[in-house]
């Protein structure tokens, strides 16, 4: 599948190309998970998470032990418990910090892209052959790393646009969204690899 969107993605920009008649396009390439992997905001999200993680699981290993100890329908409805609230808190700051770090990364490259007259920032592994000149990675995370993002900022809410004809809900009256789903089954802390 990912090779296919990639395949399309490529036809896209062949589509596109094709259609420009100005040969002073000026492209360049970045790889993204370099960036996110190196980069002081990236190294700092990893560690915001593998903290919250441990935290979550001594949490689990607490009920876990609780359940070893004594086998009550209290304490087994505490760890299981606590093991959905490992998943599902986890699943849900994974998507919040790293959507956090995709707007920075967004914002510093459509600033690169302005400052430096460049067309078309493409993805580094969708792109079958560059000129290493064109990579601009390293400057990328040079330029990520004057910012900072508060890992503890709540993601701004988007409104959603209301039905044609349709009045708008007021605000109070807004269902919380309701937590993702675990991915996999509960399984116990002490056997559950760290993220």
């Amino acid at each position: 599948m990912k090779k296919f969107c990639a395949l399309l993605l490529l036809v896209a920009m062949a589509s596109v190309l094709a259609g420009c008649n100005n040969n002073n396009n000026k492209f360049a390439v970045v790889d993204g998970a370099k960036v996110f992997r190196e980069s002081k905001p990236g190294q700092e999200a990893m560690a915001y998470l593998r903290t919250k993680s441990t935290e979550l699981q001594a949490e689990a290993k607490a009920a876990q032990e609780k359940v070893q100890a004594k086998q009550t329908q209290e304490n087994a409805a505490a760890f299981q418990e606590a093991v959905t609230k490992y998943q599902t808190t986890m699943g849900t700051e994974q998507q919040r910090v790293v959507g956090l770090l995709q707007d920075q990364f967004n914002k510093v490259l459509e600033k690169y892209r302005k400052d430096n007259k460049v067309d078309v920032i493409l993805a580094k592994d969708v792109v079958l052959s560059y000129d290493e000149a064109s990579d601009i990675t390293n400057k990328v995370i040079e330029e990520i790393n004057k910012t900072t993002i508060d890992l503890n900022a709540k993601p701004e809410a988007k409104p959603e646009a209301p039905a044609v004809g349709a009045p708008a809900a007021p605000a109070a009256s807004a269902a919380p969204a309701a937590a993702p789903a675990p991915a996999a089954p509960a399984a116990k802390p002490a056997e559950a690899k760290k993220p």
